[in-house]
Order: C-alpha cells, then structure tokens, then sequence
C-alpha cells in the first residue's frame, strides 16, 4: 500500500493492491496509470537535484539538464508521473522515508522506479522514475557520468 497527501492541493494519491493506483481529487476517487507511450523525445522531464548533485558531476550531464523542463517537488513529482502527466521524474539522494511511501503507487500505475545506478529504489539515493522501460534506459545511460 502506497499513500501521498496533498492537502493544499485537496489531493492524495493511493494504491492498495499491486495493479491499480487512484487519486482523490475533491472527493471523488480516479485510476491513475504513467504515460507508457511517450517517446524519450517527446518525454517531459521534471527534476531537482536540492544542492545534493555538485557542479562538477551536473557539467557531466548536459543532455539531461537540457531536456529537464519542469521543477521537481518531491513527492508530487512521483505522483504526477503516476498521473501521467510527467514521463521521467530525476532527484537526488532520496531518503528512504521520501520514496518509500510513493513507490507503490508508481508501480501500480506501471511507472518503473530505480536509483540512477538502476539498482533497487527501495534502497533511496538518486532516484530515476520513467513510465516505460526505453525512457528509462536511456535516461541511465545519460545520468551514468554523474552516479
């Protein structure tokens, strides 16, 4: 079970099972499910890195930070992929009670979740979540100079 509140946003998103994930807007309950279509040129990137990536290792990055369009807040990030209506979520250094609570609801909207070296997400650390399996290799191999 995977639960995000967003009270300023009268929104929370939850899952309870491993195949469906919902949000609560207002009261009213939806299945949510990441956009799995989207082509890596097309994708909209949403990232942050909090002053945990230094300069020198972002300098190594610079296809990512070009196509990184949209800010990051944490959380909301994840749950709007989840949504669909983000294709690559980027962060750094993930404390494990950060991600642990989103990443149910990402795979249960069939998000795929891992650190930037694509081991486990549930360890935390530099975290890359994609809505397909292309996005996400692609986007590994472009964070690769930075992990």
């Amino acid at each position: 079970m995977g639960l995000a509140n967003f009270p300023m946003l009268k929104k929370y998103y939850l899952n309870y099972n491993d195949k469906i994930s919902y949000v609560v807007e207002n009261g009213k309950k939806r299945r949510i499910k990441a956009n799995n279509k989207i082509p890596f040129s097309q994708a909209k990137v949403s990232g942050a890195f909090h002053g945990f990536l230094p300069l020198k290792k972002q300098q190594k990055i610079p296809k990512v930070l070009k196509i990184m369009r949209f800010k990051c807040s944490d959380a909301l990030s994840y749950a709007l992929l989840a949504e669909g209506r983000i294709d690559i979520v980027i962060q750094c250094e993930n404390k494990i009670w950060d991600i642990h609570p989103i990443i149910p609801i990402v795979k249960a909207a069939g998000g795929i979740l891992s650190t930037w070296k694509n081991k486990d997400a549930v360890l935390g650390g530099s975290i890359l979540v994609s809505g397909n399996s292309n996005n996400h290799k692609k986007m590994i191999k472009l964070l690769k100079p930075a992990s």
